[in-house]
């Protein structure tokens, strides 16, 4: 999570194990993502995923169901319960630093960094936020 500036305010990351579907593990980086920023208090949440498939899903109006379909009702849920959610795709090179951390979590472990950068995304924070 970062803030305007794009300076980082606090990284989250968990494994999700046993989940080999990548559209199936995105819906759910963004579920728990969602969840934790509400248990931080945060209402005002712009999310940007490279999993365009999810985002589509997400923001339809219709009920989606795919395998991955309790998890977009869900998200769809937790994005009422902020101020204001918005749900976007970007470019995979728009999101390595989010690709980096995943990749650096345990699949069981949860970490939580507040106010600083892990090390394994903090060169690629700095090169998101340089002019």
């Amino acid at each position: 999570m970062r803030e305007h500036s794009g300076s980082c305010i606090i990284c989250y990351g968990i494994g999700v194990p046993d989940v080999i579907l990548p559209e199936l593990a995105e819906a759910i980086a963004i579920q728990r993502g969602l969840q934790f920023a509400l248990s931080e208090g945060i209402q005002e949440v712009l999310l940007g995923s490279d999993c365009l498939t999810v985002v589509q899903r997400v923001n339809l109006l219709d009920q989606d169901r795919s395998i991955c379909g309790s998890v977009i009702q869900d998200i769809k849920q937790l994005k009422a319960l902020f101020t204001t959610c918005s749900i976007f795709h970007v470019r995979r090179e728009q999101n390595v630093v989010a690709h980096l951390l995943a990749r650096s979590c345990n699949q069981l472990e949860c970490r939580v960094w507040r106010g600083v950068s892990p090390e394994c995304i903090r060169d690629a924070i700095c090169m998101d936020i340089m002019p």
